[in-house]
């Protein structure tokens, strides 16, 4: 009757339709909700948006604060690893590589972001 191969192929055809009908669901409800949040911002009641915009505005200030802390202190620690000999200098510049890297990604990102907007 079947083989083992036909069932497989079977099972892969079933696990990929429902990959699909999964992502078609959300694709629909992101096109729902996305439409409706153009209906309201286009009919003029805004609603909570304003409060959430802030509310999101002042938790990225707070985050990028926290972040630009740690990468202070990450590169203090190795400025101190350094010169006590325990690292490399070169450790130390590739700290400052990689902390300016992540910095660059955020810039790239908001940039971005504003793009939508």
């Amino acid at each position: 009757m079947y083989s083992k191969t036909s069932a497989n192929k079977g099972i892969i055809v079933h696990q990929t339709f429902n990959k699909v009908q999964k992502a078609a669901v959300a694709l629909a409800l992101a096109s729902a909700s996305g439409l409706s949040l153009a209906q309201a911002a286009g009919g003029g009641t805004l609603g909570g948006l304003t409060a959430a915009q802030t509310a999101a505005s002042s938790v990225q200030t707070g985050v990028y604060a926290i972040v630009g802390t740690l990468a202070i202190i990450y590169l203090l620690y190795l400025g101190v690893m350094a010169f006590t000999e325990k690292k490399t200098w070169g450790d130390f510049g590739w700290g400052v590589v990689y902390v300016s890297f992540v910095g660059g990604s955020i810039a790239l990102g908001t940039w971005a972001w504003s793009l939508f907007a």
